[in-house]
């Protein structure tokens, strides 16, 4: 077990970097109180600051002084954070993003923790040597059926991830990340949007694709690269936003699609154009040279792009982590400034909404 000394060297470290400040930069925001040389002691566990620069650290990083000792409940690398290939984030970001999403899960894991809430785990579901566009369909498919969704639309995908035992969190990020999963301490299923991706449907297959990963990783085929993971998991999550028997039902023998039934499609089953009609080029009811033209028209013509890239849908962020802090405020199993530390809020923000009838 870490001790208190350890565990302030490793925050300070982790909320320096969350706040992209240099040792340097971190004195000259303390104005020169303590030193660089001092800093870097404090991160190498080789001493420990006075009350007074404890406070001025914690104001110049944006944290509360119970944050540099608070145990580590979980190793970051249970989440592997990557950017979209081509990413233009700086390695601060990304390093900044990896530090901010373990304090977003540790606080999510530690209000569940108050209110004694039963971790329900994820459903296992059988599979082996997943390799084909057709292994997703199947796998989506049988998602489907144990959850009892039919062939209708899915009016909220992170409620619905939510009553099946995933915890989702959205967070603030750079552009070029979409989203993350994994289990942590082999029992908590996780899955982190990006609360900067405003095209709900992309979103919404993010999520998906998550889940993919979540429940079938481990039986992928394994000679696959990860990029065919990805691309495999880009099919289990457009299968469950959009079952391909719809699509048959409502194209098939079709010699011309209209873009107002595409983008109808759009606003029912909350997927993007883009994805239904590589959907359809896959299921072949539109030909590759029909793709192709229309990829084409869309990098030439910015209107038409714009047109048909939406976003149409319409769907809320989840809002189960505010409400468990709220509910266990209420119940007075926390303070209100326990409250904000966990929503990294103020105080006067958890008054402003903690009224009760």
């Amino acid at each position: 077990m870490e001790n208190r000394l350890t565990t302030f060297a490793k925050r300070l470290r982790q909320a320096r970097i969350k706040a992209k400040l240099s040792m340097e930069a971190l004195s000259e925001k303390m104005d020169d109180i303590v030193s660089k040389q001092a800093i870097s002691k404090y991160e190498q566990a080789k001493m420990m600051p006075n009350s007074t620069i404890l406070i001025a650290m914690a104001n110049a990083l944006d944290v509360t002084i119970d944050y540099f000792f608070r145990p580590f409940t979980f190793e970051l690398d249970d989440l592997k954070v990557s950017f979209r290939k081509k990413s233009n984030a700086k390695v601060a970001d990304q390093k900044a993003l990896e530090v901010q999403i373990q304090d977003e899960v540790e606080r999510y894991l530690e209000t569940e923790e108050i209110l004694q809430i039963d971790n329900l785990g994820l459903d296992e579901f059988q599979a082996a040597n997943l390799s084909t566009t057709e292994d997703m369909i199947q796998c989506a498919k049988a998602v489907r059926e144990r959850w009892e969704l039919g062939k209708a639309p899915i009016t909220n995908v992170m409620e619905l991830l939510e009553r099946h035992g995933v915890k989702v969190l959205i967070t603030e990020a750079p552009e070029d990340f979409d989203g993350v999963s994994g289990i942590v301490n082999d029992s908590h299923p996780i899955i982190v949007l990006n609360s900067n991706q405003h095209n709900i449907e992309r979103r919404r297959l993010t999520s998906f694709h998550e889940l993919c990963h979540l429940l079938f990783n481990k039986h992928f085929a394994p000679e696959l690269t990860q990029h065919q993971k990805e691309n495999l998991c880009n099919d289990f999550a457009s299968e469950m936003l959009l079952p391909g028997s719809i699509l048959i039902e409502t194209f098939a023998g079709k010699d011309k699609i209209t873009f107002t039934e595409l983008i109808a499609l759009d606003k029912n089953y909350g997927i993007s154009v883009d994805a239904i009609i590589y959907k359809l080029r896959n299921m072949g009811i539109v030909s590759e040279k029909r793709h192709r033209n229309y990829c084409i028209r869309k990098n030439m013509d910015q209107s038409f792009k714009k047109y048909v890239e939406g976003p149409y849908y319409q769907e809320e962020s989840t809002h189960r982590f505010q409400t468990m802090v709220y509910d266990a405020l209420t119940r007075q199993l926390v303070s209100i400034s326990k409250a904000a530390a966990l929503l990294h809020v103020s105080v006067n923000e958890v008054r402003k909404h903690s009224d009760t009838i």
